[in-house]
């Protein structure tokens, strides 16, 4: 079964320092040896691009080939900052290129991601 990380037990519910997307990553990283990891994003309010980049430095680019980050009940704007980012990372360091995997426990998450395109 994937391991799964309620980031409001973790972080505050906005994500707006380096520091803690650092220290996010390093909680990540001690789920190394699965394929798969599920962030549930339930009650996180806000992310800073900041934050954004250094989550995208710390996991996408620099630990891409050990598993896989499963993006859970993120508000739409969340997954709009960490695809924004993502887009302009791929200019420092080439990036393997998945597609991202949302999921909702909640359909009122879901119509949000969905309606906000």
């Amino acid at each position: 079964m994937m391991p799964e990380l309620k980031l409001v037990s973790l972080l505050p519910t906005t994500l707006d320092s380096r520091e803690a997307a650092t220290r996010l990553a390093d909680i990540v990283r001690e789920y190394s040896d699965k394929k798969q990891i599920e962030l549930d994003f339930s009650g996180i309010e806000f992310m800073s691009r900041s934050f954004a980049d250094q989550f995208h430095k710390e996991l996408y680019l620099r630990d891409s080939d050990i598993f896989e980050i499963v993006i859970k009940n993120a508000d739409a704007s969340i997954i709009r900052m960490l695809d924004a980012v993502s887009k302009t990372q791929t200019k420092r360091k080439a990036v393997k290129k998945t597609h991202q995997v949302a999921s909702y426990n909640d359909l009122k998450q879901m119509e949000s991601f969905v309606m906000s395109w």
